[in-house]
């Protein structure tokens, strides 16, 4: 004989996991008293040790989660806590440092700890220091916009800003003016009597390294890092200092190598020593920096047209070039050229090499659906499966997610087959409805692909990043018929 205390239901981070087994419980006509299954019945079933879907709602709020009962004792499992969260935005924090978005800030940070090897351990301090502050500036910043926004009823997410024309043109203007700084075009110089009082000197100041933190913080939001959506997730939904504590940790998160540094002041002695080579490296560094101009250039097309888009990106290519061929020279314009197209080319080849997954062309010829609730429910009514992607043009994981997974066989064959609909929620512009359904699965960010079916009408929820194989699995087990 098994009693109610011998059934226990594992789930992973879920705050729902009681509400879970509390209806796997009712389902078994039980009470929370000493009643009794028989073993025969669990055998029968194959109940212990296998895979069970639990599907908790109520009239605004349905999660299916899927579960393996065995028969140890169950165990009471607590809410989420605020220092596991603390825990995971520290950890999601420090991720996004190796994000494709934050390189070319790295790339800056790694010129000027290069060019401070021979300073002395207090402007060392003082360098890292200042990034580190301005790191935990934009996020306390985000963190007041976005209470501010919660406050008086606007939508609010991660990345939201992105949302913005106006943001994404400043940001255009900024990338762009470092982008000509490390190409050699300017330098940016302060007046001498405020540069003396911050600065260690020259135009190393203090202030330029606490800008290049908040640069860097910035231009980390579009970017979604394992244990980042988790906390923001929690951070969203909680109460002001809850909120402030876990965008305080992702602050940390993120500025722990400079303040590593900051208090390691030693560890710069291991870094190259300054010479000339250093030129030729920040030209690298600047073409890191006009990619991420240029991407973020893109981000305007749907404000302002391709074809602007187009010539803009042109003008400003053509306008580049010809102030470093001015400044460094014929020669310096050719290798730049010649990287161009050196890297590109190794990029095509490195792709052709490496699984057939990526040699299939990323051709978007998907008949995608606008996102639409109601529509889902009739699909799955029809015994039809429903892949949603709520997606943006400016995150980059949705990127990866398109071209690595939904891109490429055998999702994009399952995409296309007929009973299999596509439907898609785009947020690049303030949308009421991708907002919504995104709130309803406890998001407050994209990238969110959720799979519905006969058998997942409530939907079952993916991963951040996604992978083939739980696409597909997703997919085979919602179309099962109940």
């Amino acid at each position: 004989m098994f009693t109610i205390q011998q059934i226990k239901v594992i789930a992973r981070f879920r705050s729902t996991v009681l509400l879970a087994s509390a209806l796997l419980l009712s389902a078994f006509s039980l009470s929370a008293t000493e009643q009794t299954l028989s073993t025969g019945w669990l055998d029968e079933t194959n109940l212990i040790e296998n895979s069970t879907s639990i599907t908790a709602s109520d009239e605004l709020f349905a999660h299916e989660l899927t579960a393996i009962v065995d028969a140890k004792p169950l165990t009471q499992t607590a809410e989420t806590s605020i220092i596991t969260m603390i825990a995971f935005a520290f950890l999601g924090g420090l991720i996004l440092n190796i994000m494709p978005c934050v390189l070319p800030v790295l790339g800056i940070k790694l010129n000027s700890m290069i060019a401070s090897s021979t300073s002395s351990k207090r402007s060392i301090r003082l360098q890292f220091f200042a990034s580190a502050a301005g790191i935990l500036t934009s996020f306390w910043l985000l963190a007041t916009g976005l209470l501010i926004l919660k406050f008086t009823g606007k939508a609010i997410g991660w990345g939201i800003h992105f949302q913005s024309p106006i943001f994404i043109g400043f940001m255009v203007i900024i990338t762009a003016l470092f982008t000509a700084n490390l190409f050699g075009i300017f330098e940016i110089q302060l007046p001498s009597r405020f540069s003396t009082s911050i600065a260690s000197k020259g135009n190393n100041t203090t202030l330029g390294h606490f800008v290049q933190g908040m640069f860097a913080a910035l231009l980390a939001t579009p970017c979604s890092a394992p244990f980042l959506g988790t906390a923001v997730a929690f951070a969203l939904g909680a109460n002001v200092f809850e909120m402030w504590v876990v965008f305080t940790s992702l602050g940390l998160g993120m500025a722990l190598p400079w303040l590593l540094f900051a208090l390691f002041p030693g560890l710069v002695s291991f870094m190259p020593k300054p010479g000339m080579w250093m030129n030729k490296v920040k030209i690298i560094f600047g073409l890191m920096m006009l990619v991420t101009t240029l991407w973020l250039l893109s981000l305007l097309s749907p404000f302002l047209g391709s074809s602007t888009i187009w010539i803009l990106t042109a003008l400003l290519i053509i306008f580049l070039l010809y102030k470093v061929g001015k400044k460094h020279g014929k020669n310096t314009v050719i290798a730049i050229l010649a990287i161009i197209v050196f890297s590109s080319s190794a990029l095509l080849i490195i792709g052709s090499m490496t699984t057939k997954h990526w040699v299939t062309p990323t051709v978007d010829d998907i008949s995608w659906k606008p996102l639409d609730q109601s529509a889902i429910n009739e699909y799955v009514d029809q015994g039809k499966t429903v892949f949603v992607d709520v997606t943006a043009n400016w995150c980059i994981a949705c990127k990866a997610n398109k071209i690595g997974v939904i891109l490429q066989d055998p999702v994009y064959s399952t995409l296309h087959q007929e009973n299999i609909i596509a439907m898609k929620g785009d947020w690049t512009h303030p949308s009421e409805k991708v907002t919504n359904y995104l709130k309803n699965h406890q998001r407050f960010g994209v990238p969110l692909n959720v799979v519905y079916g006969p058998n997942a009408p409530q939907g079952l929820p993916l991963s951040v990043l996604l992978t083939s194989d739980d696409v597909m699995q997703a997919i085979e087990y919602a179309g099962r018929a109940n």
